[in-house]
């Protein structure tokens, strides 16, 4: 059915939908996640046992003597990515330490670097600087929070309604 406009009816819901799905992102990553999800759909979620979900926070992480901040790009319940311009060498082990909103304890891990992009080859690609981790050491009932954090994200980034 259309209007006297010609336009379809209830064709400017989506719209709305779509804008407030991007809207309640305020970091440019998330939209960028949210972006990806609309795009590809649940392609890449299919092949993961445990999906990411991107989310700044702050952290610590430690190598050695060295202690450095920096951020989270992606968090899953094994691991996640870490920005930063100086990423630990691959198989290194680090010790890791943020907080998650609403839960006021630290979460410390003992991780593995599998993974960096180096800044010059996060420049060139237009990637992100940093390096992949798995969390190897993690107390159980942290990691219990940690999957309720990220399950409350999934449901809160889940695909905004489509009118047709």
């Amino acid at each position: 059915m259309t209007n006297q406009r010609g336009r379809k009816k209830g064709s400017g819901k989506t719209k709305i939908a779509i804008d407030r799905y991007f809207l309640s992102s305020k970091e440019p990553e998330e939209i960028l996640f949210k972006l990806n999800e609309l795009l590809f759909g649940d392609e890449a979620a299919v092949l993961r046992k445990n999906p990411r979900i991107a989310v700044n926070l702050s952290l610590i992480w430690s190598f050695g003597k060295e202690i450095r901040q920096g951020n989270t790009y992606t968090l899953s319940r094994e691991g996640m990515f870490i920005k930063t311009p100086s990423p630990a060498e691959i198989d290194s082990e680090i010790e890791i330490s943020f907080i998650i909103p609403g839960h006021p304890n630290l979460i410390r891990s003992l991780a593995k670097v599998v993974h960096k992009i180096e800044p010059e080859e996060a420049n060139q690609q237009g990637l992100v600087s940093g390096m992949a981790v798995i969390f190897k050491e993690m107390d159980l009932e942290l990691k219990d929070k940690l999957d309720q954090f990220i399950n409350k994200r999934l449901k809160k980034w889940s695909k905004p309604p489509v009118w047709i």
